[in-house]
């Protein structure tokens, strides 16, 4: 997950919230340290302080990246993607695979402001919500440093989703404006009919009678004024407003504020980190490929933020259709891959992508969900051992917080790298209550600047995430070595991971639960060749006349495609619980493995 480092020509402002670090990640020397008053729940191995880590001198086995950070301050997002547009301005930003329509960088950021203008035109109000719900196209990033230059905070929307999970992310972020395309509006319209938020539509394309983004660029700026980072308090003005279920439980509002964003693409463009490099009009652009979704934080901010801050040109994709993905390989000749697991798999697969296809890749990232050592060592097999594959670690609530550096050089594969500049972590072990040393795995918890500000109007869900020393607990199970390389081992949290995107088992559940045939059911993830992990359902019927049919007819039109019951459904007599009430779904993973 890679991005850009700032130049020299940096305004001041961010300059003064740049990278404080304490010591040169390339000058350090790898020293063993023998620590002391490791807790007896520690492995008996001590954490090495070297070039990567530096034990806690109260407890051991807290570690931290020895790069220091402070969060940007006093700079919104589109300023900071701005710094250095002057060398870049004129070279392609985004293109369509399908159209090849494409914007410059300065198209993008003039057009940007034309948007934002026509946003304050329209009477919204300060910290508004502006929905978008548009697949990888070229508008896409003009839509949201529209929406920010405005004053506006941007939540993403899946394309993909129903008209009822539609609604229901409208109505808990008060959605005021949806921005779409003509192909979804139909289920837009439904939502705007029984929405009380949600006041106008913005259609990329045909507008069909609402309105259009097309004329609403055409809007004069000369006596606009835009969000400042001087005026606002950064660390605290929240930007993206997208949605995760987090340990557990339906999706809720991540709150990311202008300087979360802006912080972890710093930490994550630091050198020895970041695997592209940025366009100063005389090195090659980094061709790069937007297929992870811009409605996820991995291409929101690590591929639609870093093509922009490292100017960088990437093409997008708004499905992957087989055909246009092979043929935007041979012909874009990507630098850098950003991949998903069905991807990886895909081009392991395909005999239509030889190496000579990815001659010009130097390396691939991956990210969103676990890839997995024996995939990662068959797509380097079969393009090139010496392309990088990098790998790392991050959540919606967190960004990335774990990279694997260049260096290594694919020696570590499966592992998901290292601390990222300015973060700390630790293992809990959650049966003895206590943090844990290398080798001893335990739920994955870790503090930075990065960190969401909370959950959107839940404090509670935003409590049972934040300990009290300001740690996000992951929900991930996994350990660190004696050189603070993390490796993930399981999930504690209930989650489903399909194709990367989150599917939470209570959200089915509940979905489940309104059909009138069905009395009790649980909903577990299942391992699936291409996709990772599928949603698989044990139903306790109440009625003989049930059917695996009926059940999925049912979910149809009321769940997105990547929830569906891919795993099957079973029927049972009864779901096993706790005597709390809680479905042990460890049982149910036992009965189907």
């Amino acid at each position: 997950m890679v991005l850009i480092i700032l130049g020299t020509n940096t305004p001041r402002n961010i300059v003064r919230s740049a990278l404080k670090c304490k010591t040169d990640l390339r000058g350090l020397s790898r020293r063993s340290h023998a620590t002391s008053n490791v807790p007896s729940s520690a492995s008996s191995v001590a954490f090495k302080k070297n070039k990567w880590i530096r034990p806690s001198d109260t407890n051991p086995c807290v570690i931290s990246s020895v790069l220091d950070i402070e969060p940007t301050s006093s700079v919104t997002i589109p300023e900071f993607l701005r710094s250095n547009l002057h060398k870049w301005e004129n070279a392609p930003a985004f293109e369509c695979a399908v159209t090849g329509r494409t914007y410059t960088h300065g198209q993008v950021h003039r057009k940007s402001q034309s948007f934002a203008a026509a946003l304050k035109q329209h009477g919204l109000g300060r910290r508004e919500a502006v929905c978008i719900l548009l697949p990888n196209i070229p508008e896409y990033p003009i839509v949201a440093l529209g929406i920010w230059d405005a004053g506006l905070v941007v939540s993403p929307i899946n394309p993909a989703y129903t008209v009822a999970e539609i609604g229901k992310q409208v109505a808990d972020c008060g959605g005021k404006v949806m921005v779409t395309i003509a192909q979804l509006l139909p289920a837009v319209e439904k939502v705007l009919e029984g929405s009380p938020t949600l006041k106008s539509v913005v259609v990329v394309g045909e507008a069909g009678g609402h309105h259009s983004f097309f004329d609403m660029l055409n809007t004069d700026v000369s006596s606009a004024t835009f969000l400042r980072g001087s005026d606002i308090n950064t660390l605290r003005e929240t930007a993206v407003l997208p949605y995760s279920s987090g340990t557990t439980g339906t999706p809720k509002g991540v709150e990311l504020t202008h300087s979360t964003y802006t912080t972890n693409l710093m930490q994550i463009t630091h050198p020895g980190y970041r695997l592209t490099q940025f366009f100063d009009g005389g090195s090659p652009q980094e061709r790069l490929f937007a297929l992870p979704p811009f409605f996820h934080i991995y291409g929101l901010q690590v591929i639609l933020g870093s093509t922009l801050h490292q100017g960088g040109h990437t093409l997008c994709f708004p499905s992957f259709e087989p055909a246009s993905f092979i043929k935007g390989i041979k012909q874009h000749r990507p630098t850098v891959l950003h991949l998903v697991t069905p991807l990886i798999s895909f081009l392991c697969q395909s005999p239509e992508i030889t190496p000579d296809d990815l001659k010009h890749t130097r390396g691939t990232v991956a990210g969103a969900a676990p890839i997995g050592k024996t995939l990662i060592e068959r797509f380097i097999t079969k393009f090139d051992q010496y392309m990088f594959f990098q790998e790392g670690f991050g959540m919606t609530e967190l960004g990335v917080s774990h990279l694997i550096p260049p260096e290594m050089k694919n020696s570590r594969a499966g592992s998901c790298g290292i601390l990222v500049t300015g973060t700390t972590s630790k293992i809990v072990d959650n049966e003895l209550g206590r943090v844990v040393g290398p080798h001893h795995p335990g739920e994955i918890c870790v503090r930075g600047p990065q960190a969401m500000k909370g959950y959107f109007q839940n404090e509670k869900a935003t409590l049972d995430t934040i300990d009290s020393e300001g740690f996000i607990k992951t929900g991930d199970i996994g350990y660190y070595d004696e050189e603070g390389f993390l490796y993930i081992v399981d999930r504690l949290k209930e989650l489903i991971k399909v194709k990367g995107l989150q599917v939470a088992p209570a959200e089915l559940e509940n979905v489940l639960r309104q059909h009138p045939d069905i009395a009790d059911v649980a909903v577990i993830g299942v391992p699936h060749e291409r996709w990772g992990e599928v949603p698989r359902a044990y139903v306790v019927p109440k009625s003989k006349r049930l059917r695996e049919s009926s059940v999925n007819s049912f979910l149809k039109d009321k769940v997105a495609e990547h929830k569906r019951l891919v795993g099957g459904v079973e029927f049972i007599d009864v779901i096993p619980k706790a005597a709390s009430g809680k479905i042990l779904r460890r049982v149910l993973k036992s009965r189907f493995e």
